[in-house]
């Protein structure tokens, strides 16, 4: 098995897991990480490298910060709460891939 897919099978392993534990916000963001590796692969045509999917998981979380940023200002403490929480799930995933590069 191939490095990207090894990520994409742990990734579908714990969307089971989440929804056996009902636990709907990890659930989600375990979806929308592993539809944006599927969407990277399928821009490039062909699988990613561990650098690549470092590279999407970096950017996802950059997103939700500058998102936080934006409901914070914005007034919105509970939209902030959750791209937080997402953050922290996404990294779980990024903190794995460095050890991994290393």
């Amino acid at each position: 098995m191939t490095d990207a897919g090894e990520l994409e099978a742990r990734i579908s392993k714990q969307v089971v897991t989440a929804m056996k534990a009902h636990d709907a916000e990890r659930t989600q963001t375990l979806r929308l990480i592993k539809n944006a590796l599927k969407n990277k692969a399928i821009e490039k045509r062909e699988p990613l490298t561990a650098a690549e999917e470092q590279q999407a998981l970096a950017t996802m979380v950059k997103q939700r910060r500058d998102s936080i940023e934006q409901f914070t200002n914005g007034n919105r403490p509970e939209l902030a709460a959750k791209e937080a929480a997402e953050i922290v799930v996404i990294e779980e995933f990024l903190v794995d891939l460095n050890h991994k590069n290393t």
